[in-house]
């Protein structure tokens, strides 16, 4: 990251240097007053249960020199650290990082939103452009108001491009963070049921998705996921459309259609970007990307037709950026999965793990039950389905049709845990000849299936990420290496 004076910071923060040395030169930024070095700013944030100001004496013991802080006053004991007065942590990051990006105005940024497959789709991107020259990502999770500006806060002068993850789970938020990261190109992967608890409706989801254009650039390309019905009505050539006047949007969003073009992605064969003939494979999938007069047979190394219209996003912004269809597919061919997020993996027992423990929705739960039904092994098919949260007043039918979903699948055994995910046990229990166990807790659950796992068997584990499957996961893997009676 290059590194910025404490002056031009409080400049660009909108604040003021309270007390300290105005020459410091300040190359990176930490919310946590454990990880940071002399070069970090520290940014103590004003959360429900907790105010960051009280650790800033911790900041300076493991070794920064500069904070911000929102109270306007030296922390005791601190007089020795650089301060700049802000009114608002978050705010001043903001402003900070929206001023870094208009310095790199000139580097295309990808932004990408959605209620499912973000992640997926920002490493799929980024596998295709990095064939082109130095590409900056999303880290992690910092694809909200705070991560957000971190990432752009990291943009240079090597950088071809940048992709760009962006969340949102209430009001407002994608407006703000589009406003920092102000995007070239928009891809929004569909419009799920994800906080559904806090924003009401699926068109309270797309108004706050599409709020991404608020903040984009020339050259303004807005890629749709064409086989989402919600996303299918922005585009001109759907059978969903049926004008942007019946659409729901916020009077800035409806003020910049003017300036954007949409373009859709997918399966349909209306779609500028598509897929054609489709194969699964032993160990993924092999499809046709079509555009126009382009047409590269592109092959995934990973299970899941639900990563297919991911790949076409991926290899329609590669095109949009003059990368070659025959460069883009290799940088596919190389992509895998990340930790957590739908992984196969062959243990050595002859158990096959399929590990989608990172976060759990109604329609990434059917994805991976999806991935399940395609693995070929030679024992049962069992799937373990904990609890999807933040679905509010929907969480009972949505769990009830993952059940009904199930029961359409080629699944021998389901496991449910918690106390939402029942109603997805009550569902499936209708299937004649389908094995269902309900548990309370992941630890009974996990008692459970290690006394039945035999060689052969395939597992899926899905759940939102507070319910802890990750850890059961841990437990599979270990049974499998030194638990697992032939």
């Amino acid at each position: 990251m290059t590194g910025l004076g404490i002056k031009d910071i409080a400049d660009m923060m909108g604040g003021s240097i309270l007390t300290g040395n105005a020459d410091l030169v300040i190359t990176d930024y930490s919310f946590s007053s454990r990880e940071g070095n002399a070069d970090t700013l520290f940014l103590p944030t004003v959360g429900e249960r907790v105010d960051a100001h009280d650790f800033i004496a911790d900041a300076m013991k493991n070794g920064m020199r500069a904070t911000v802080t929102e109270r306007g006053r030296v922390e005791p004991g601190t007089e020795e650290m650089t301060y700049i007065s802000v009114d608002n942590t978050r705010d001043a990051l903001q402003r900070l990082a929206k001023a870094w990006r208009q310095r790199y105005e000139r580097i295309p940024v990808v932004g990408i939103t959605g209620s499912v497959g973000k992640t997926t789709t920002k490493e799929m991107i980024y596998a295709t452009l990095q064939t082109g020259g130095v590409v900056l990502k999303t880290e992690g999770n910092k694809n909200g108001q705070l991560g957000v500006p971190l990432m752009m806060l990291k943009l240079s002068g090597n950088q071809k491009n940048a992709v760009i993850e962006m969340g949102m789970s209430m009001f407002g938020e994608m407006a703000r963070i589009a406003a920092v990261a102000q995007p070239n190109y928009a891809v929004i992967t569909n419009i799920g049921v994800s906080h559904i608890g806090n924003l009401y409706t699926q068109e309270n989801i797309r108004k706050e998705k599409l709020c991404i254009l608020n903040g984009i650039k020339k050259p303004a390309v807005v890629l749709v996921n064409g086989d989402d019905p919600l996303l299918a009505a922005l585009c001109p050539g759907s059978p969903n459309f049926e004008g942007y006047e019946k659409i729901d949007l916020y009077p800035e969003t409806r003020g910049q259609l003017a300036n954007v073009q949409f373009r859709s992605y997918g399966t349909a064969s209306w779609c500028d970007y598509r897929a054609e003939n489709q194969e699964l494979l032993e160990d993924g999938v092999a499809f046709d990307y079509c555009h126009e007069e382009v047409s590269e047979r592109v092959i995934l190394q990973v299970m899941g037709s639900h990563n297919v219209s991911n790949a076409v996003a991926a290899m329609a912004v590669a095109e949009a950026e003059g990368i070659p269809g025959f460069v883009a597919k290799r940088g596919l061919y190389d992509y895998r999965p990340m930790a957590m997020r739908g992984n196969v993996e062959q243990l050595e027992s002859g158990i096959c793990l399929i590990d989608d423990t990172y976060n759990a929705s109604p329609d990434s739960m059917k994805s991976g039950l999806d991935i399940l039904e395609t693995v070929k092994n030679e024992g049962r098919k069992i799937a373990v389905l904990a609890d999807i949260l933040e679905l509010g007043e929907q969480s009972e039918k949505c769990h009830r049709l993952v059940g009904t979903y199930v029961a359409e699948r080629s699944v021998d055994m389901l496991l449910t845990v918690g106390t939402e995910a029942k109603e997805i046990a009550r569902e499936a229990a209708k299937k004649n000849g389908l094995s269902v166990q309900s548990f309370d807790t992941r630890e009974e659950a996990g008692e459970y299936l290690m006394r039945l796992l035999a060689k052969g068997d395939a597992v899926l584990l899905k759940g939102s990420r507070g319910m802890g499957l990750d850890r059961l996961a841990k437990q599979v893997r270990e049974y499998a290496v030194c638990g697992c009676d032939y």
